[in-house]
């Protein structure tokens, strides 16, 4: 045994395979075979999944606020209790959403630029803001629907266009 150097340490097993590696010479350090390059009929498979271009979900909605101001979102943008915003679990970041109180009928048009709710059976968060513009403040919770397009303007959007622009070329 290697003084310092158990058998179960994974440190001791790479440097016994690095050594290993570099006694048997160029052979055994020799580059494996490239990848085929990607053809064009599988550039779809790389592309940002698509998005519906129309969304609808109806469930209950929350609200959050002064715990959190200030602090980063998932977009990278800090929180601000003041603005239109919004988090979801699954939309897009940036996208817009028009959320609709079912019980007052109050809509509003937040930025989804959070993931969230993390409470369980709760469909979207949204800032003290918004939460103001439908009357969910005072209830805390409420049942909402939320209807979302895609978003026009992302880089996704606009990559997916053009993808079936290009596909559409093809088969003329």
């Amino acid at each position: 045994m290697t003084a310092g150097c158990s058998l179960r340490s994974s440190l001791c097993r790479v440097g016994f395979l690095v050594g290993f590696l570099l006694m048997e010479g160029p052979s055994a350090l020799a580059a494996t075979k490239p990848h085929a390059p990607i053809r064009s009929r599988d550039a779809h498979r790389l592309a940002a999944p698509r998005v519906p271009a129309r969304i609808r979900q109806v469930g209950k909605a929350s609200w959050y606020g002064p715990e959190y101001q200030g602090n980063k979102t998932a977009s990278g943008q800090r929180f601000d209790q003041r603005q239109l915003t919004a988090a979801h679990r699954a939309l897009p970041l940036g996208t817009r959403v028009k959320v609709t109180n079912l019980e007052t009928g109050q809509a509003v048009q937040v930025t989804i630029n959070d993931r969230g709710p993390h409470a369980k059976g709760r469909i979207i968060d949204l800032s003290q803001a918004a939460a103001q513009k439908i009357g969910l403040k005072k209830d805390g919770t409420t049942r909402v629907r939320v209807e979302a397009s895609s978003p026009q303007g992302s880089q996704a959007a606009q990559a997916q266009d053009g993808q079936s622009k290009k596909a559409a070329r093809k088969r003329a």
